[in-house]
C-alpha cells in the first residue's frame, strides 16, 4: 500500500487558480493602463466623450484591479 505524499488533485487546482488569477489580474490592470493612454491622446485631441469613457475604463480597471489584490488577501489568510 502506498502512501499519499502530495495530493496531486490539490496541487493541480492551486496552479490552475494561479495561472488563470495571474493572466487575469494582469489583462485588468493593462486594460487600466490602455484606457489611461487613451484618455490622455482624446484629452488633447479635444475629444471630450472618448476621453470621459476611456477615463472610466481606467478607473474601472484600478478598481477590478484592487478588488482581485484584496480578495487574494482574504483567500490567503483565511486558509
Amino acid at each position: 500500500m502506498l502512501a499519499t505524499i502530495v495530493d496531486t488533485e490539490a496541487l493541480w487546482q492551486t496552479v490552475a487558480y494561479s495561472l488563470l488569477a495571474g493572466v487575469g489580474v494582469t489583462l485588468i490592470f493593462s486594460i487600466a493602463i490602455r484606457g489611461a493612454a487613451l484618455f490622455g491622446d482624446y484629452s488633447r485631441d479635444g475629444r471630450t466623450l472618448a476621453a470621459t469613457v476611456s477615463g472610466a475604463v481606467t478607473i474601472l480597471g484600478l478598481l477590478a484591479t484592487a478588488a482581485a489584490i484584496v480578495v487574494g488577501v482574504i483567500v490567503m489568510s483565511t486558509k
